[in-house]
């Protein structure tokens, strides 16, 4: 069973107005919108009926996602209760912020259509629906950002060409994208995303890490003195959380490591939780791993960390030999002597 997300513009309700011969401000009824869908052809009727026309196939579900004011909410009614008609299951959902005010369409309203994609999207993969966006309805901009999400959620985007009026698929391309930023700079993200910060705080935070000219480019400084994630940034960094909740490589920790884990305090446990997550993927590790001196080990991550993984990988595992610090000097203490893998055994699997 399919899933079509389905982005919803105003042309249904500007193309009645046309037929009804109403002037531009001139109110149409929710029956009346009906009406004309049901007499009109797809192809006239608006976008979203244009499009579905070429991609509905039978048992597929419909989610209509309309804007935040009283047009979209009409567009969106008319067509669920079109598509209820002929017998498909449709959803409406409402995206909040996203009322076409330039500055509030800019960052709050794409970032909010940004979430409600992705939210929907993990819903439908939850329920083990295929999902399919299909983009052709708003603005422009609308267009850009959810194949930026079809991009990174590897899901296909759909849309009606303007100059051939034929659909468009834009596949999922097979890029394993650097999430390298996301990774060494978690927790300042984690920190900006989880409520509104004002912008000298920001600015404050910003100052003194290495990559604060990559950062600042995921995010954007709006009119209440606040700084935000950038609609891009809020996709990137949804994707990154995606890409850490899939499992990735088993770990094992060495009966060392694993004594260091139960008997460090619950916040270390936890540092050092986030850390092994991120260690078990091979795209997060790979640019922040180096050579241990004096040593045939590698640790991770490299630059500004307390924690440190020493370890190993073999036949797709990875074998964690030592969780080390630096502020208890342990790190220290570790790389003064040779690290050697053949010091370390009885390795058992870490259940994180």
């Amino acid at each position: 069973m399919r899933t079509i997300l389905t982005t919803v513009g105003a042309s249904l309700l500007n193309n009645a107005r046309r037929n009804l011969r109403r002037g531009s401000n001139e109110a149409v009824s929710l029956q009346e919108l009906t009406n004309y869908l049901r007499q009109a052809s797809p192809e006239e009727a608006s976008a979203e009926t244009n499009s579905l026309k070429r991609l509905l196939q039978e048992g597929d579900r419909i989610v209509l996602l309309y804007s935040d004011t009283d047009e979209g909410d009409l567009c969106a009614n008319a067509l669920k209760a079109f598509y209820s008609h002929q017998g498909y299951q449709v959803e409406i959902a409402r995206v909040h912020n996203l009322n076409y005010t330039e500055s509030r369409f800019k960052m709050l309203g794409l970032r909010s259509l940004v979430a409600t994609l992705i939210e929907h999207i993990q819903k439908e993969r939850k329920a083990e629906r295929k999902v399919l966006i299909n983009a052709t309805g708003g603005f422009k901009a609308e267009v850009a950002y959810a194949t930026l999400v079809g991009l990174l959620f590897n899901v296909s985007v759909y849309y009606i060409h303007e100059a051939f009026q034929d659909i468009i698929e834009i596949p999922p391309i097979p890029i394993n994208w650097d999430y390298s930023l996301f990774a060494s700079y978690e927790e300042f993200f984690e920190w900006i995303d989880s409520e509104p910060r004002k912008t000298g705080e920001v600015q404050q935070r910003l100052h003194n890490l290495p990559a604060k000219d990559k950062i600042y480019l995921l995010l954007r400084d709006e009119p209440d003195g606040c700084t935000y994630l950038s609609p891009a940034g809020e996709t990137f960094y949804r994707a990154y959380e995606e890409r850490m909740t899939l499992p990735g490589e088993p770990i094992l920790l060495s009966r060392k490591a694993r004594e260091a884990y139960q008997s460090a305090e619950p916040s270390t446990r936890e540092s050092f939780d986030k850390v092994l997550r991120k260690l078990r993927h091979p795209d997060l590790r790979s640019n922040q791993t180096e050579l241990v001196r004096n040593g045939d080990c590698l640790v991770y991550p490299r630059g500004h960390c307390n924690e440190r993984v020493i370890f190993y990988e073999q036949e797709g595992k990875i074998y964690v030999c030592e969780l080390v610090r630096h502020s208890d000097e342990s790190y220290e203490r570790l790389i003064s002597e040779r690290v050697l893998r053949e010091h370390y055994g009885d390795f058992t699997p870490w259940s994180g």
